[in-house]
């Protein structure tokens, strides 16, 4: 791998000590023009910054350099990543996010409000995939209706299935579409077919998603933590 110039280790340790100390224009003028935007509200930073200490600048990838830089607080610290590329005769910054990777928030956890999928969450909390499935017919549910809308019979059951299948289709997000999804940028969530439930699918984010080759067909996990997320599962 190349060296890291030298202008560019000056330029991060500017923009550390620019961000630690809440000098707006100094971290704006740090980013891309065209992707202000998205990197204001990528990373969410500690509150009443003190200090930063650059941690490593390293090559990659391709031809970007990846920085990491801890911000130092009273009570609390954080640790970004930021991706330098140099756009003229300037570095600046094309990613940045909190470091350790992160899957945001769900936007909702627990039982909707008609309680239909119930057994579902109560599934989840013992560390059980539970998907809604006809005795009668064998069609499997997903998601859950209050009758079998292949043949309407309404004693329905919750089998626990395999928590394994496949990514059927998935979106890594670049964007702060929601203020919970700060410093959680990039984030993938993966639309999984279960072949233990009739191949029906479900959603969730993905764990260790940050430069994962998340690829179509790919095998992935459940993962319980009080919400079902995934994992790819050679990872």
């Amino acid at each position: 791998m190349g060296a890291v110039p030298a202008d560019l280790l000056d330029v991060v340790e500017r923009h550390g000590r620019a961000v630690a100390a809440g000098d707006n224009a100094a971290v704006l003028a740090d980013f891309r023009p065209d992707r202000v935007g998205q990197l204001i509200a990528s990373a969410r930073p500690p509150e009443a910054m003190q200090a930063s200490e650059v941690l490593s600048v390293e090559p990659g990838p391709g031809a970007l350099f990846t920085a990491h830089i801890r911000y130092r607080a009273r009570e609390d610290d954080a640790v970004f990543r930021s991706r330098w590329t140099r756009i003229g005769d300037r570095w600046l910054v094309t990613q940045v996010r909190n470091v350790p990777d992160t899957p945001p928030p769900p936007s909702s956890v627990g039982p909707s409000d008609d309680g239909l999928d119930g057994p579902h969450w109560a599934g989840l909390a013992r560390e059980e995939l539970r998907i809604q499935h006809c005795p009668r017919c064998g069609t499997w549910i997903w998601s859950p209706q209050p009758l079998c809308p292949s043949c309407h019979h309404t004693q329905l059951e919750w089998p626990a299935v395999e928590p394994v299948g496949t990514v059927y289709s998935w979106t890594r997000t670049w964007q702060p579409f929601h203020p919970s999804v700060s410093g959680h940028l990039p984030y993938v969530v993966v639309a999984v077919e279960l072949p233990a439930a009739g191949n029906r699918r479900l959603l969730g984010a993905l764990l260790a998603a940050d430069g994962a080759d998340v690829r179509i067909g790919r095998r992935v996990e459940a993962v319980f933590d009080s919400v079902l997320r995934w994992r790819l599962e050679d990872s």
